[in-house]
């Protein structure tokens, strides 16, 4: 029912989307059946990608607009992994991610969600 994937211009390493299989622009517009699947997903994802990176908290975010930094007109949630200090910033790129780390990190977070969902 939804895609999951890495951020290619993370706000820290590990950040990853959720997105629903069938379009809509935003939560709004959003079927219930899709917005549940989507933030089922986050549940399950935020475990995984906090023991994959080290962090202690995650941000979730769902932007609706350009005004609120929505960039992509297509229905995602952010699951971000925050560190003491971090610069996030939910309305600019992060710096753009090799494929090299992306697929580092998207092992470790498979390998994390696996041992989180027992």
């Amino acid at each position: 029912h939804v895609y999951c994937f890495l951020d290619l211009y993370p706000q820290n390493p590990g950040h990853t989307l959720v997105i629903p299989r069938s379009y809509s622009e935003n939560l709004v517009a959003a079927t219930d059946e899709d917005i549940a699947h989507c933030l089922g997903a986050v549940r399950r994802l935020i475990p995984a990608v906090k023991v994959a990176t080290g962090a202690k908290g995650v941000t979730v975010v769902a932007n609706m607009g350009p005004d609120a930094g929505q960039m992509i007109e297509y229905l995602h949630f952010h699951v971000i992994p925050r560190h003491p200090g971090d610069q996030v910033s939910l309305y600019k790129l992060g710096p753009e991610q090799a494929p090299e780390a992306l697929g580092e990190m998207s092992e470790k977070i498979k390998a994390a969600l696996l041992e989180t969902l027992g």
